[in-house]
């Protein structure tokens, strides 16, 4: 007998928040959000990955479309998102992924100090965010490790000394 394989549903959000495992409460989902300034709208219900990982993205999604997905797939349906992945290098260093006007950002000083999911709808959007960042956080000190597309890896040499492209 064959076993029913999991679907994995990618959610590309600005409104994902990741939570450590040891503090997360699945009935708790939309409340992460809301404290965060990301409170789901009326059209909108929270959503969350893998209960049982070391961190568990919570994010917003559309309540017809997560209806549709679970009565397609039922339980054999979870929840990602690109703000999980796990970038290729290690200690210290940034990486950045824009998908569908939504960049997410994950910065490591040994451990994970930033990770965001935020609009940005072009390169412009990014450069102004990344100099809000700049401003907080030296980001020549770190390495950038980009994800996707490479036209962006020229431009972010304005803040980043070592662009790399996975």
């Amino acid at each position: 007998m064959l076993r029913a394989q999991r679907i994995r549903c990618s959610v590309v959000t600005h409104k994902t928040v990741l939570i450590p495992s040891e503090f997360f409460d699945r009935n708790g989902a939309a409340t992460a959000l809301r404290l965060a300034g990301l409170e789901c709208s009326g059209t909108e219900t929270a959503v969350y990955s893998d209960p049982q990982a070391q961190q568990i993205a919570v994010m917003a999604l559309d309540k017809k479309r997560h209806e549709q997905l679970c009565e397609a797939f039922g339980d054999r349906l979870s929840y990602t998102s690109p703000l999980l992945f796990q970038p290729k290098f290690t200690g210290v260093g940034v990486w950045l992924m824009h998908i569908d006007g939504i960049l997410y950002i994950k910065l490591y000083d040994k451990v994970l100090r930033v990770a965001e999911a935020v609009r940005a709808q072009g390169t412009a959007d990014i450069l102004y965010y990344l100099g809000a960042l700049n401003r907080t956080i030296p980001l020549r000190d770190y390495p950038l490790c980009l994800s996707g597309g490479k036209t962006l890896a020229r431009q972010l040499r304005v803040f980043f000394r070592d662009v790399r492209c996975e």
